[in-house]
Parts: structure tokens; sequence; C-alpha cells
């Protein structure tokens, strides 16, 4: 088999190729405190076309909004550079699609630009964030059309062009084999006693839980005491645990848990947990839930996943790196063949 075309992935590509780039989850709101660097009106010129800084002041305040802290300015100046290239970019691909002569149904437009819109309260809320951005509707709306003529050629540059054997899917496969190690897995039943219990957290003030947060400790604490005497004296994790367990997704089950991985609980459960033997029950174990009993029940060895689990997956995978690659090498075409100049 050969595949040819994964046009489900066009999207992804484009995503991965560009992003940051446009508007899509563009979020309008207000941004961090944290200021844009002085640059000038025209930032850049792509074969004669100007870039203007009000694109650029747009992107770089996407980023600011997701900072976590403020920039120091050197950090500032090269994701200012960064986003210039970016700019860059999208200036070619725009003036490649006018060259091809693809066009965008404004129908398609109105949708992204309603979907955005959508977002907020009312009219005036949405014009205030386009003020805060240094835009207007018509700029929105023209970066959706740039972002869409993208898609376009991105597609065209992938569609029917990469192909993936399946000589090419088994030979990945073998050479990377450590990447589909699957670790060993464990299966437990528990009991589990929160301070909090799901009746308290819903008939008691939050702010009464927290005062009382170290007595309520002490009192579930000395409940799974009290569970594992039970235990200890004969009874069966699985009917203790519909009796007093907390955790109401597998109380009626008997505590089940299911399989998981040591990687996907907290670290002190999965210790507890790798010290057992079959059909062993583990000391009172505390964790961020609260206090748990632990029977290991079952488990299953590490191993390596087969072949035909993985395929579909090492397909896309492969498709997705032949796509980009591809791309990348047009827009490394496009630039070599552009005049550009930057002023920044």
């Amino acid at each position: 088999m050969r595949v040819k075309k994964m046009w489900f992935l066009f999207i992804a590509l484009g995503v991965l190729l560009f992003s940051g780039l446009g508007v899509a989850n563009t979020d309008l709101r207000p941004e961090g405190i944290n200021q844009i660097p002085s640059i000038p009106d025209v930032v850049a010129r792509v074969n004669g076309s100007d870039i203007l800084a009000k694109r650029i002041k747009f992107q770089f305040k996407q980023v600011l909004k997701n900072a976590r802290a403020p920039m120091t300015s050197p950090q500032k100046d090269k994701i200012i550079r960064k986003v210039i290239d970016q700019e860059v970019v999208r200036e070619l691909m725009h003036q490649e699609a006018q060259k091809l002569k693809l066009t965008i149904d404004s129908n398609v437009i109105d949708i992204e630009f309603k979907a955005l819109k959508s977002a907020y309260k009312n009219e005036d809320e949405f014009k205030k964030a386009l003020l805060q951005r240094g835009i207007v509707e018509d700029d929105l709306k023209k970066a959706i059309e740039v972002d869409a003529q993208a898609q376009m050629i991105i597609k065209q540059q992938v569609q029917g062009k990469v192909e993936i054997d399946d000589a090419d899917v088994q030979k990945y496969f073998q050479n990377n084999k450590e990447n589909f190690l699957r670790p060993a897995a464990f299966r437990v039943s528990h009991i589990l006693v929160m301070p909090f219990s799901p009746e308290m957290i819903k008939n008691t003030k939050i702010e009464d839980l927290q005062d009382r947060k170290e007595e309520l400790r002490q009192k579930a604490k000395k409940k799974i005491l009290g569970i594992q005497k039970e235990l200890k004296n004969g009874a069966e994790i699985a009917d203790l645990a519909k009796k007093y367990s907390h955790d109401e997704s597998t109380a009626q089950n008997g505590g089940d848990l299911g399989f998981f991985y040591a990687d996907g609980v907290e670290k002190v459960f999965a210790d507890a947990v790798s010290k057992l033997e079959v059909g062993e029950v583990s000391d009172v174990v505390e964790t961020t839930f609260g206090f748990h009993l632990i029977e290991l029940t079952e488990t299953k060895p590490s191993e390596y996943a087969p072949f035909e689990d993985m395929k579909e997956a090492i397909q896309k995978h492969l498709f997705m790196e032949g796509a980009s690659n591809r791309v990348t090498d047009y827009i490394i075409d496009l630039r070599k063949k552009a005049e550009i100049e930057i002023f920044y």
C-alpha cells in the first residue's frame, strides 16, 4: 500500500509551519505588562510590498499576552525579528497566491471572522479589542484571507507529491523500536479516604474546609487505619471499597483502577505499587487525593508495541515530516527569488 493522500493532515501541517503567523486562535484580549519596542513604520519590504509595523505589533502582542514574566530587551528583540521573518513568509505566500490567482470565497472569510468575533460579549467589546491591537476589521479579514491562501498553497505543494511506502514504515519501525517500548503496566484495586469527602465538598464552603484541613486530615487517617484493621482481620478489599472508598468512579467496582503505567499516577502511589507482589496489599499511602490502601491484582511486563498497532501513527509521522520538508524547501526557493529588505 502507498500512502499518497492524507488530506486530513493539511490543516495540521499548516499550523505546524505557520504557528504564530496567522489569526487562528487569535486572542484579542488585553495583553500583559510588557511594552512593545520601538519599531519603524515600515519594518520590511518584499518585492516592493511594505510590511507595516502594525502587523508586527499585532503578532508581538499575541506573544506578550502569554508571557509569564516581563521580558528583557534582548528577548523582545529576538521575538520581534522572528515575527518579522514570519510576516515576510506570509507576504511571500500571499504574493505567490496572487500569481497563481488563488481566491478565497468571501463566505469562508466571513465564517472565520464571525467565529473570532463570537468570543466577545458584544460589538463594543470586540471593537475595543481590535483598537488595543492597533487593527481594524478589514485588517483581521485580510489576515484570514492570507492564511487561507497559505493553506491552499501548502495543499498544492503536498497533494499527491509525498509518498510513503509500507517499506518506509517498516524501516522506521525497526530503526526506532525503542520509541515503541511499552513500560510495565499494573492493575490495582484501592480504597481512598479523602480529608474532604465528596459529600463534604458538595455541602460545605471551601473556606471552611481549608480552615479545618489538618483536623480533617487526621480524621481521614484514623479512618483508613480502621479500614486497614478490617483487611488484616480477613475482609476483602473489594467489599471495603464499596463500603468506604471516596473514589466514586471505582468504589462500586470494588476499587478496581484498571491497568495504568507508573508515570500516569503520583510517584508515591507508583512507588508503593512497585513494591507489591500480586495479591499483596500496601501499607497506608498518602497522596494529594488522600489516604489509600492498594492491592496489586495483575501486572503486564514491558513489551514492544506490535507493528500493526503503530503502523498508522508512523505513516502520519512520515507524511508530516516529508510534507514539512517539501514546504520548507518551497519557502526557501521563494526567498531566493524574492527581493527582501529588512529595516529593523
